[in-house]
């Protein structure tokens, strides 16, 4: 059984080569062409995840009014009180206060202001007690953050650097923004706003800090509010492109020979290879069940598609796509393989899988394939091969006019990469006597 106990993500489609060959591991599909060069290199498997179809990407407005809590000096704590209205918790030094008009509440909250930016309060962040830095983690991740920063005091037209640092759940900084600006005294408004915007990073810690120029940079005490949020989209990993990252060896096949070189009409068809044979492959049935259970889990299924009837009769694991353009996905098949045409943004798309491979004896002293993936590409498509669960499979990205040279995407290995990632796994009825 493959071990799923660790799932991780797949990663981007981004290496190109230059001849058209269907390859996986020791293993070589059948051609009538002239045998190519075929230039490979390792694949780097970079973090992807599956965003999940039709998430509304809603904003969330923290203003600081109406907090409760404990007293901290003549301020409220400030901790977990969005942490389920907003998925926003705020580290030690952070508090609340009350911005009035009267002068006693003005020089006692730490908010010397006549109001804050919007309403009557605002949140501190002490240096003396919670370091030089303000940290904000989201337990729901956000792709963009504005909000209004000013110190607790200065000198007209004294100088701050506002910075902003934004990091992942693996500690990776993705954002850092800085904001110069001159301070005033007895300030009736918030001019000042710092913040960043994204495309869907997944930021889930966030650190602020306010320097003053004058005092060499020191960080000092400040305050913020309206703090506005942009939630990422929601994620998770396709128990495909998890298995895909994770397969590195060729398809097992068995002693059966379907097809050898002494039938006639292969040997025309194998003429490059005089030593091949046509075997069928052993499928992981233990590995597709616990995908298949994984995806259940997670509420993944295959687009809409047209030729149940073949999927029924194939007895291998079907790859199909979660995610095509309205009703274009058709299967058509037998009982060794399949091949599924659709459209993603209009540009059409093939998926191809089979349990018959070519199989030859590589050379004396030949070097094993350094990669289970392979990518490929030609004037008029991008391919890539793999192996999967003791299949092989094959994913084919057309260009939507005549050739490449009209369509520079066609070759988009990103594009590629995001139609892979949204791959699940489909039984019929003939796959599920596990054959």
């Amino acid at each position: 059984m493959l071990n799923k106990a660790i799932y991780r993500s797949i990663g981007k489609l981004s290496i190109f080569v230059s001849a058209l060959l269907f390859m996986v591991g020791n293993t070589n599909a059948q051609s009538v062409q002239p045998r190519p060069v075929l230039q490979q290199r390792t694949i780097d498997l970079s973090q992807m995840r599956v965003a999940i179809p039709n998430q509304e990407i809603t904003p969330g407005l923290i203003d600081f009014e109406n907090v409760q809590g404990p007293q901290i000096g003549v301020g409220i704590e400030l901790s977990n009180q969005y942490e389920e209205s907003h998925g926003v918790r705020f580290e030690r030094g952070a508090s609340v206060h009350f911005c009035a008009r009267r002068t006693d509440d003005v020089m006692a909250s730490l908010c010397p202001y006549p109001q804050a930016a919007s309403g009557q309060r605002a949140a501190v962040h002490d240096v003396r007690s919670g370091g030089p830095v303000m940290v904000v983690t989201f337990i729901r991740p956000v792709e963009a953050l504005t909000m209004r920063i000013n110190p607790t005091g200065g000198t007209l037209d004294e100088v701050f650097v506002a910075e902003l640092n934004g990091f992942d759940e693996n500690n990776q900084q993705l954002v850092n923004e800085t904001v110069r600006f001159n301070w005033f005294q007895n300030a009736f408004s918030w001019p000042t706003s710092a913040g960043f915007e994204t495309d869907g990073a997944q930021i889930t810690r966030v650190t602020v800090t306010l320097r003053r120029v004058a005092q060499n940079n020191q960080p000092v005490r400040f305050l913020i509010d309206d703090l506005s949020l942009v939630y990422s989209p929601e994620v998770q990993t396709s128990p495909v492109a998890v298995a895909l990252a994770e397969e590195t060896s060729p398809p097992r096949v068995e002693s059966e020979i379907v097809q050898s070189v002494e039938v006639g009409p292969a040997q025309d068809e194998l003429r490059l290879y005089p030593a091949a044979t046509r075997k069928r492959t052993v499928i992981d049935w233990d590995a597709v069940d616990l995908d298949l259970a994984e995806q259940d889990a997670q509420g993944l299924v295959s687009a809409s598609r047209q030729g149940e009837q073949f999927i029924d009769a194939a007895e291998l694991p079907l790859l199909l796509p979660s995610d095509v353009d309205a009703d274009s996905l058709i299967v058509v098949g037998n009982r060794d393989s399949y091949s599924a045409h659709f459209t993603v943004a209009g540009r059409a798309h093939n998926l191809y899988g089979s349990r018959l491979l070519t199989v030859m004896s590589p050379a004396a002293g030949a070097a094993a394939d350094a990669t289970n993936l392979t990518l490929i590409r030609s004037d008029e498509a991008i391919v890539g091969s793999f192996s999967l669960y003791g299949a092989s499979y094959s994913l084919t990205r057309y260009c939507v006019n005549e050739d490449v040279s009209t369509d520079a995407a066609c070759h988009d290995g990103d594009a590629m990469g995001a139609v892979a990632a949204n791959l699940v796994v489909v039984v019929g009825d003939a796959g599920r006597g596990r054959p």
